[in-house]
């Protein structure tokens, strides 16, 4: 067999010239699959990160609020906000490529769920949420965790502070669902530990969405038997814009993506 450098020299192409790359057959010309081609992804391999999923809930001012289906409008797709005006959902909004699944190659073990509302909610805003939002998650058609919003991340109850006067009307509060703590969040996993008499079960580490697998988070507050309930409307506290309920759900965990 003739090595690189004959068959250059034969071709009449210089040895100096980009002496690393093959010379390539006439029967490659023009073929996309050509046997050295690069391949962008390593096969069998993927990376792993902590990078959570997300995707938004958004109620208006002095709106009544209606259960929402998460999870179902990705990026860069028109959406409506309940009694809001419709608009194009960019990162502030989800980080979800595709309508109720991963893109691929992509996978998600998901060890917990937030829900954070944006810190300049109205207090009874952030009580409503947490109080009488009801969160499912579901995927392949079942229930892996159904609770009140104040269960998700911030162990129970909601936090809100502020400052004012009382002989000018002027108001600056902050609201939270839960002790503002990156690390307050309620883990769905569990070590599980052995049942005496029974055989060890295998430990819960989370639930995993793979790649095209669907998956939806409902978010309902019309479960309560009372009247719906409605945000707060604007002059509810001075000198405060209200923004209704502008909150996020967070499918916390590990995200496994292809190698490139």
């Amino acid at each position: 067999m003739l090595s690189l450098q004959t068959r250059r020299a034969a071709q009449g192409l210089s040895t100096r010239y980009n002496p690393k790359l093959r010379v390539m057959d006439e029967s490659e010309i023009g073929r996309p699959h050509g046997k050295m081609r690069l391949k962008n992804i390593v096969q069998g391999q993927m990376d792993a990160r902590v990078q959570p999923l997300y995707d938004i809930v958004q109620v208006a001012a002095a709106t009544a609020t209606v259960q929402v289906t998460l999870f179902t409008i990705p990026f860069g797709q028109q959406f409506t906000p309940t009694g809001g005006a419709a608009t194009t959902k960019t990162l502030y909004h989800t980080n979800l490529l595709n309508s109720g699944s991963l893109d691929a190659p992509k996978k998600l073990l998901v060890k917990n769920i937030s829900l954070m509302g944006r810190p300049d909610m109205f207090a009874p805003d952030v009580n409503a949420l947490g109080g009488q939002y009801v969160l499912q998650f579901t995927t392949l058609g079942k229930q892996f965790t159904v609770a009140h919003g104040q269960k998700f991340p911030a162990g129970s109850g909601t936090f809100a502070s502020g400052v004012g006067t009382l002989t000018a009307p002027s108001a600056l509060m902050s609201s939270a669902n839960g002790w503002p703590s990156a690390q307050n969040t309620a883990p769905i996993t569990d070590a599980v530990p052995d049942i005496p008499g029974y055989p060890p079960i295998t430990p819960i580490t989370g639930v995993l969405l793979e790649q095209g697998q669907p998956f939806q988070i409902i978010v309902d507050p019309t479960l309560t038997g009372a009247a719906v309930y409605t945000t707060q409307a604007a002059g509810a506290i001075a000198n405060a814009a209200a923004v209704g309920i502008i909150a996020w759900v967070y499918l916390e965990g590990i995200t496994l993506v292809a190698i490139v």
